[in-house]
């Protein structure tokens, strides 16, 4: 199979391992473009959350390049990602695309369907090849999670930023090339340890939680490199969405059927008691987790017309105005550009030095 996937943050590097293991011929669509967003807008319906505009998008350029077998995620509940692949299948097939597409459904209630996907995937290979390969692939999703956590961290202290990005950059490519486990930890540990020698300024960053759906986090073509740009001004950013987590939560814990509470969604429950869809309860319970810890903001993004992150926004900005915490809420599309972006972006850096010289002010008055 000459297979494909949407791109979602650095996801391209497990699921390239996991997939040429498997003996597939893989295609990585184009890096998402103005071209990309372009041609998801254009097929796909007006007002469709942008998540599924940029999937499109980069399923058209990988079909152009030859690929016949589309991976998409499934999705239950009020959520409309649950929908994507049924109307991207669709589509694809009115524009005159040939091709196959696998639906990984979530595993919770569709275990059969899990089951012959993986089946289809694997091949000729064994169970025991799918093992292994999935093995190296999640050491490679560890591995890229953990230097990017590491990059949140340590991107606003160091004093060369483009030397920080071009380290950054240059291990996410090592790791993408590494042919086992003990490579892979390899890479890890040595850009950790030059990130950490790094000379640093002499000062604490302000901090904030980014919180809200998770393709607008992880993806920095759909959120305009919010993480790298508040980094690069000199702030400090928290995000509670880690794929790896995620996987570990939502497909191995509910394969097994093992009963979990997030502490996100236990915070969440005095202001909103039920499931609403994708990660809204996830947004409120990380907000009065950021107020309760003592961060100095919480930044809000999410695709435009996404309904759980709206309903999450109503309770976010009524509890950010209660502590007087400074909250801003960014609601992401096509249309999105990028100098209003940066406007907005400088104007909360600048109201979040107020704060921090505020309450700095507070403490040495006792």
């Amino acid at each position: 199979m000459k297979i494909s996937f949407p791109h979602l943050g650095y996801c391209s590097i497990p699921l390239r391992s996991l997939f040429a293991d498997l003996g597939h011929e893989v295609i990585v669509p184009p890096p998402i473009t103005r071209k990309t967003i372009s041609l998801g807008t254009r097929h796909g319906p007006e007002f469709a959350c942008y998540p599924l505009k940029l999937g499109l998008g980069n399923f058209i350029e990988a079909l152009e390049l030859g690929a016949d077998t589309l991976v998409m995620g499934g999705g239950i509940g009020p959520c409309r990602f649950g929908y994507y692949a049924q109307v991207q299948r669709d589509i694809l097939q009115s524009l005159g695309y040939k091709f196959k597409m696998l639906v990984v459904e979530p595993p919770l209630g569709h275990a059969r369907q899990v089951l012959a996907v993986a089946r289809e995937l694997k091949g000729g290979k064994s169970w025991l090849d799918l093992m292994r390969a999935g093995q190296l692939a999640l050491a490679k999703l560890r591995a890229c999670d953990e230097l990017h956590r590491a990059s949140l961290k340590q991107r606003p202290r160091v004093q060369d930023k483009p030397a920080f990005s071009r380290l950054y950059q240059q291990t996410l490519e090592e790791l993408d090339a590494a042919p086992g486990i003990r490579a892979v930890n390899i890479v890890r540990d040595k850009a950790l340890a030059a990130m950490e020698a790094m000379p640093l300024l002499d000062r604490i960053p302000p901090k904030v939680a980014l919180v809200g759906e998770v393709y607008l986090i992880a993806e920095p073509a759909a959120n305009l490199r919010i993480e790298e740009k508040l980094g690069n001004m000199g702030v400090e950013v928290c995000r509670h969405v880690w794929i790896s987590e995620w996987l570990r939560v939502n497909i191995f814990l509910d394969f097994l059927r093992l009963h979990r509470q997030e502490k996100a969604e236990k915070l969440a429950r005095p202001y909103l008691q039920c499931f609403v869809g994708g990660h809204g309860q996830h947004s409120v319970g990380e907000t009065r987790k950021a107020i309760r810890d003592g961060f100095d903001g919480v930044i809000h993004v999410y695709p435009f017309t996404c309904t759980p992150e709206i309903v999450a926004r109503g309770i976010m900005q009524k509890l950010a105005a209660q502590e007087r915490m400074p909250l801003a809420c960014f609601s992401m599309d096509e249309h999105s550009g990028e100098a209003g972006f940066q406007t907005r972006l400088e104007a909360f850096v600048d109201i979040l030095g107020h704060r921090v010289k505020r309450v700095k002010e507070m403490i040495e008055l006792g």
